[in-house]
């Protein structure tokens, strides 16, 4: 699942939008899941919801499903709930991307999903910075816990609430696109490269 529903009021212009070395941040993010999944790749759009419709739509990929939330002003919560109703019924867990996170590759992911499949009952995310965030796997035995999430609450608290989860570094999930500072820093910098990830467990 790849929530680009916000309306990047920091960046003042769609973040989702923003073209980064010829592609644009929302066409990385869906090739990047196409890439490293099989299954279906669920999209929530909000803001400029057509023009993201559109983008996905001339990609040609059969597995993205688009998922319109008309309430994404209400936070990112009601996105995480929108998406979830769009989830398959045997799927085992979901894996949460945003939008905005340019360095996160096809690497990236499978070193995620091979980690949680150690572990499928437990949540494995992406250590960065000191914290755990997204791109995250959370088992079906969390969706209870993210749809009673509210307003900007993401799937980090439940992560947070969480006995046990398998923290996977991933410095690249680190670089993420909030202020023109941020734009102008990746502008100006080469592609970096980060070193091998080692997994730890709580």
């Amino acid at each position: 699942m790849i929530l680009a529903a916000g309306g990047s009021t920091r960046l003042g212009r769609p973040k989702q939008l923003v073209r980064l070395r010829g592609r644009t941040l929302l066409e990385r993010a869906v090739s990047t899941a196409l890439r490293a999944t099989a299954g279906p790749v669920i999209v929530v759009v909000g803001a400029e919801a057509q023009r993201l419709r559109s983008l996905v739509a001339r990609m040609r990929a059969q597995r993205a499903e688009i998922v319109h939330h008309p309430g994404w002003r209400e936070g990112m919560a009601t996105s995480l709930r929108r998406g979830l109703d769009a989830v398959p019924r045997n799927a085992r867990a979901v894996l949460f991307m945003i939008a905005d996170q340019p360095h996160v590759d096809v690497r990236s992911l499978a070193r995620l999903i091979a980690a949680w499949r150690r572990r499928p009952s437990q949540p494995a995310a992406a250590a960065h910075s000191g914290r755990l965030g997204a791109p995250a796997i959370l088992p079906r035995r969390t969706f209870a816990a993210l749809r009673a999430l509210s307003g900007d609450e993401g799937a980090r608290r439940v992560l947070a609430a969480s006995r046990s989860v398998t923290r996977v570094d991933l410095p690249e999930a680190a670089v993420d696109v909030d202020t023109a500072e941020d734009l102008r820093r990746l502008s100006l910098r080469p592609a970096r490269r980060f070193g091998p990830v080692h997994r730890s467990r709580s």
